[in-house]
């Protein structure tokens, strides 16, 4: 990699700013990307070494001929927005190691159609891959938080149609509490089973999944906000634990223990 294509700190540990180049390969040995160090540049890919520990808020944001990413297994922190709006992205590879997906890194993303998470990961940011074109998700075992709008992938400008993501995986062992609101409205998911841990799920979290066929309820399950599962107009079969403390079932139709609220 050409030196003079990189403005980096005296030691060598933040990068400061990338000119243009169409293959970035950062150094090993930097530490961190700092904000908005490549945004908008011709780049079509980028390779970040295990070194990198923190990526910077919208460091290759709107880099729109940007096609091919590999994310070293150091990233601990990875800032708002820091690859969205890359038109072109169609190839990420995050290594195992990398613990955070941070807050709509991937957002509009419109060309990502597939990606596999690493073991390692925990926690998935707000909005991290809302507006992209994934078709299916396995959410590994260690992620504890998935956050609001995460997979809300259905607001894409210029389509207006369902959502293309039909599979949702929880890993076996999976460690997840919580699912926060919208992360997979509008989702063609037609079979849900909850992960045993889970505990809480979010305002509208699973809302328009109108191809949702049947639901299993896990006993780990106490709270749900407002309307999660408004609009699944196809869901027909519920299921519930029976060790579930905060649910039950009534003539097919799930509501608090208390039949004061009816959740689905």
């Amino acid at each position: 990699m050409d030196s003079s294509k990189l403005n980096l700190s005296a030691d060598g540990k933040t990068l400061y700013e990338v000119y243009d180049v169409d293959n970035l390969i950062i150094p090993e040995g930097v530490t961190k990307i700092d904000k908005c160090a490549a945004s908008q540049r011709s780049i079509e890919t980028v390779e970040i070494p295990d070194s990198v520990e923190e990526i910077g808020k919208e460091a290759f944001r709107i880099c729109k001929s940007l096609q091919t990413v590999i994310i070293g297994a150091g990233v601990k922190k990875m800032g708002a927005e820091a690859f969205a709006g890359c038109d072109c992205l169609n190839s990420v590879t995050i290594k195992e190691g990398c613990k955070v997906i941070g807050e709509s890194a991937f957002y509009k993303d419109v060309a990502l159609e597939k990606i596999t998470l690493p073991e390692s990961l925990t926690k998935i940011g707000k909005a991290a891959f809302q507006s992209t074109s994934l078709a299916e998700v396995r959410i590994p075992a260690n992620v504890k938080t998935i956050g609001a709008d995460a997979f809300n992938v259905r607001k894409i400008e210029g389509k207006t149609g369902p959502s293309v993501l039909k599979t949702i995986e929880f890993a076996l062992g999976s460690k997840l509490t919580a699912i926060e609101e919208n992360a997979f409205k509008d989702a063609s998911i037609e079979t849900l089973v909850l992960p045993d841990k889970l505990q809480t799920i979010g305002d509208f979290a699973f809302a328009g999944c109108k191809n949702l066929k049947s639901i299993h309820i896990p006993a780990s399950l106490i709270e749900m906000g407002i309307k999660p599962f408004d609009g699944c107009t196809a869901l027909t079969e519920i299921t519930i634990d029976p060790a579930n403390p905060a649910f039950v079932l009534q003539d097919g139709k799930l509501f608090t223990k208390d039949m004061k609220k009816q959740k689905i």
